[in-house]
């Protein structure tokens, strides 16, 4: 594929677009009231204790543990909690207000959010070939309710994103130089946030593992070339992750994730029905898997809620925006199909497919990266906590919309008059665009507000 050079200076509506997403993730910060979004209020305990005490604290700590669950946040990733931590203690200076508190430490979410977006469309620059097709993967990214509802609260989930952002940018630059020192740095800097983010994310880590050994040993570069990147990028990693297992294994008896102590914890003081040995699970209560699928309910809750379910999972969006996005689905499943038959075709008649061997094996990547954090939410649901929310999932975003962009350019190029297509892309991407100018001005201002 063919090597674009990105210079932003050149590119100043790219720069426009990142600093509108940046306005929305504002105002939707400004406009949701303080714990009004999933266990807001005890991630902000941790920002709080690390500007109070000027350290990280004890996932133990009586003085962040929750009453109801036994635990805290302390025991997970905390480098949204650090940065956030951060920004109070700049918005500090100018007001001790409350409110100012919490807005800073959202702020976290909202630059996290902006730097997607921008990533995203480095991405599409690199992937693909026309503006009308790289505007519609951005929008598809950019543009999810639920992605932007991520934006603009206290959470792990934004920041998360961005590290896998990273990754895919940092995919994308290895394959194309054969993995020169810039693209092992941005490699090692998306795998480093995602390390101290969000353990949903770290699918991502491991396909990288494999997408960046196979391509140096396809490259010809041999054991020598993959041992000499391989430990450079892990050493950056180390440097910038390995205090926190360190950390864990020191203050949890050797427990360097920390997650069977936060189970012990909740085991100990979480009320009753929130036990995990008494909690009511699919496997706590004897059903298999596939029983915790049977009533259709598992599913519904986890589309409508990737695509846009605020609030503690009450505030829903009109039907006609859910409708949107299953009928673009179902038409870049379409698409997929369709591709998939051409290309069956093609062997059948020894036709080569043209698609250089890195591209196949970043598509794979793609696909198996988007399938983790779905086994990884399922699993959850089934045998932790029956939550089954979209955002467990979101880590898939940018290789989810990857392909069903691609999906729909594909049935674009199959049924569209060619004089129609850009416009029909463009129309996709507004359209797009208003639902998300929908969610807050119909449904999240008449609510709170």
């Amino acid at each position: 594929m063919k090597k674009l050079e990105i210079n932003w200076r050149e590119n100043w509506k790219e720069w426009t677009f990142v600093l509108a997403m940046l306005a929305i993730f504002l105002i939707w910060a400004a406009v949701i009231p303080f714990d009004s979004a999933p266990d807001e209020a005890m991630r902000f305990q941790i920002p709080a204790y690390i500007l109070n005490y000027g350290k990280l604290p004890n996932g133990a700590d009586p003085l962040i543990r929750d009453g109801q669950w036994g635990i805290s946040y302390g025991f997970g990733p905390p480098l949204a909690a650090m940065v956030g931590a951060l920004f109070m203690k700049v918005i500090g200076i100018f007001s001790k207000a409350d409110g100012a508190f919490r807005y800073a430490c959202r702020m976290v979410s909202v630059i996290c959010g902006a730097g997607v977006v921008g990533m995203t469309l480095l991405i599409g620059k690199k992937r693909f070939q026309k503006k009308e097709e790289r505007c519609l993967f951005v929008a598809l990214v950019a543009f999810l309710p639920q992605f932007v509802f991520l934006c603009s609260y206290i959470n792990n989930d934004a920041m998360a994103l961005l590290g896998t952002a990273v990754i895919v940018y940092g995919w994308i630059r290895g394959l194309e130089t054969k993995w020169n020192i810039k693209s092992c740095i941005i490699l090692a800097f998306g795998i480093s946030v995602c390390t101290l983010t969000y353990y949903n994310s770290y699918g991502f880590i491991l396909c990288s593992i494999f997408l960046f050994g196979i391509s140096v040993l396809y490259q010809k570069q041999g054991i020598k070339g993959l041992l000499k990147k391989g430990l450079f990028i892990s050493a950056i990693v180390l440097t910038l992750t390995g205090w926190y297992f360190v950390r864990n294994y020191m203050l949890y008896d050797g427990d360097f994730l920390g997650m069977a102590t936060s189970t012990k914890y909740a085991e100990l003081y979480a009320v009753p029905s929130l036990k995990p040995s008494l909690r009511h699970t699919p496997m706590n209560d004897g059903l298999s898997l596939f029983e915790m699928f049977e009533d259709g309910q598992w599913f519904h809750s986890f589309y409508t809620s990737f695509i846009g379910v605020f609030g503690y999972m009450e505030l829903m969006l009109p039907g006609w925006v859910y409708t949107i996005y299953t009928v673009l689905f179902w038409l870049a499943s379409i698409g997929g199909i369709w591709n998939l038959i051409d290309w069956i075709k093609n062997r059948k008649q020894g036709k080569r497919e043209k698609k250089a061997w890195e591209w196949k094996l970043f598509d794979w990547m793609m696909v198996i990266s988007a399938v983790i954090p779905n086994l990884l939410n399922i699993w959850y649901s089934y045998s932790s906590d029956y939550q089954p929310q979209g955002r467990y999932s979101m880590p898939m975003l940018i290789p989810l919309m990857y392909f069903v962009a691609k999906g729909l350019l594909i049935l674009k190029d199959k049924l569209i008059k060619e004089q129609m297509q850009k416009k029909t892309l463009i129309f996709i991407s507004s359209l797009l665009g208003i639902i998300v100018i929908w969610s807050l001005v119909g449904t999240i201002i008449p609510y709170y507000m």
